[in-house]
């Protein structure tokens, strides 16, 4: 029979300091993750819709801000050049997608233009962002 010794400790595992590690490890995991759900970092007020549909194709983003800028991969890019950036960039694309992000206060007809742009290039898909209701 084992009789324990008045100054002899138990040797116990903690678990604690590894749970806290560990929720540390998935808090930076949660955070670091937010940072990769935003496409695009050009400020634009969407418009609305309630019929919206996500897509999940490798996609080209153009941005048009309320001033009239046009951005494509985060360059600006002048409304004369879009045809020729853009092409230049998709051609060795297998079924291109681009998806037109503009601030709601725009003009109708500037964008009309844009994608009257877009629509000379042979076999792109052009689709519009919109925020959800």
């Amino acid at each position: 029979m084992y009789f324990k010794k008045e100054n002899e400790t138990e040797n116990l595992i903690n678990i604690l300091p590894m749970i806290d590690i560990i929720f540390a490890i998935l808090s930076f995991f949660i955070i670091s993750s937010l940072y990769l759900t935003k496409v695009d970092s050009i400020k634009v007020n969407l418009p609305k819709s309630s019929s919206a549909e996500s897509v999940q194709n490798k996609i080209q983003i153009i941005t048009v801000d309320k001033n009239e800028k046009i951005y494509f991969q985060s360059n600006e890019i002048s409304s004369k050049n879009i045809y020729l950036s853009i092409q230049k960039y998709i051609e060795k694309m297998e079924n291109p997608l681009v998806i037109l992000r503009a601030d709601d206060s725009l003009n109708y007809g500037f964008i009309i233009n844009i994608l009257d742009e877009l629509r000379k290039i042979e076999n792109l898909r052009i689709g519009i962002e919109t925020d959800n209701e």
